[in-house]
């Protein structure tokens, strides 16, 4: 498809950054959500071409595009770009070592550990069960059910 090159280095240049790009199939909207400058359709058609030549991998979800960039994918827009091999995509580079999960095991949180947010806390400490243990479902709770016969 015909489009001015600076929508296309806008485009490869977003994916490049991210190593990921999702695109609502929508080829009357005005502009992409990421890429402001650049029609729905442009951004569309250029992931269509990419993915044709075995650049990036697509996924199709509930009327959105995703694409995620494959090796090959990363060399053609570095040539293309013109960078240097030190630059890698988001995708590609690991986390900084305090830049874990909010409850996430030596990460950044309140130190509950899964992150639950207070509900696996039980009965003991002001969790959301009741005290006493009957009533509810299961065993115990009475009317029909599977909780059994005694």
């Amino acid at each position: 498809m015909l489009m001015p090159k600076a929508h296309r280095i806008a485009i490869y240049t977003t994916l490049f950054k991210d190593g990921a790009l999702a695109v609502k199939k929508d080829v009357h909207k005005e502009s992409h959500d990421q890429i402001t400058a650049v029609p729905n359709l442009h951004v569309l058609k250029e992931m269509q071409s990419l993915t044709s030549r075995g650049y990036v991998r697509h996924t199709y979800s509930w009327r959105w595009n995703y694409y995620f960039l494959t090796d090959e994918g990363i060399d053609f827009l570095r040539k293309y770009l013109h960078l240097p091999a030190e630059i890698a995509p988001d995708t590609l580079l690991k986390p900084a070592a305090g830049a874990a999960f909010p409850g996430a095991p030596g990460g950044r949180g309140d130190g509950m550990g899964r992150g639950r947010g207070g509900f696996d806390k039980g009965p003991r400490e002001g969790g959301y069960r009741r005290e006493g243990g009957a009533g509810g479902f299961g065993r115990g709770a009475g009317g029909r059910g599977f909780g059994g016969r005694d």
